[in-house]
């Protein structure tokens, strides 16, 4: 029990800090001290931090799998939407820039984070779908791998970190594109496509 408090708690003030960092006005000192490394340095911190709540998990919590996993429907079914989230995110980042995304080009050209509010609202590939396929790619990769102790209160926590997260992210797109995404969320779903629409 003390191993599950331990690592929630890790969680939470990953996801505080994550979203202090997020903040608009914590964005503008960063971005005015570290210049056009903001946004690599954001990236990078935030891998850090990630590993290190992971880190904390597998010294506290059991990653040897249920014995319910041990039949092969069951591992089947688990690696197979693991694999699926991995494929489903690889194809989600093929409409960013990753130079931008990553915060290399920044780097590269010397250009501001605030230029990325520039960017068109995505609506090809997955987003035509789901506005955040990013996040139901790491969905199946959070629950394929929730097969242990400690990938089921991965996948519990990161969940609700990455719903809490969408509703922020939601926020700060109206505040970029008004109207337009007001209109795409109307249309599409957030995480998972309806039957409908994807026979359309």
């Amino acid at each position: 029990m003390i191993g599950l408090v331990i690592y929630a708690s890790s969680w939470l003030v990953f996801a505080v800090f994550h979203s202090m960092l997020a903040r608009q006005v914590v964005q503008a000192r960063l971005e005015a001290f570290l210049g056009s490394y903001y946004r690599l340095a954001y990236n990078l911190l935030a891998v850090l931090k990630i590993s290190l709540v992971l880190a904390i998990g597998k010294i506290w919590l059991s990653n040897n799998r249920y014995p319910f996993f041990e039949s092969k429907i069951a591992l089947v079914t688990s690696f197979g939407t693991y694999v699926l989230g991995f494929i489903v995110l690889l194809v989600a980042l093929a409409v960013y820039d990753l130079g931008r995304f990553s915060g290399i080009t920044q780097i590269i050209t010397g250009e501001r984070i605030s230029s990325l509010s520039n960017e068109p609202l995505q609506r090809r590939y997955l987003n035509r779908w789901v506005r955040h396929p990013l996040y139901t790619g790491a969905f199946l990769i959070l629950w394929g791998g929730a097969n242990s102790s400690l990938g089921l209160w991965t996948a519990v926590f990161g969940t609700i970190y990455l719903i809490i997260g969408t509703s922020f992210e939601e926020r700060k797109l109206m505040r970029i594109y008004g109207d337009e995404y007001s209109v795409y969320q109307q249309e599409v779903p957030k995480y998972f496509p309806s039957f409908i629409r994807i026979i359309q």
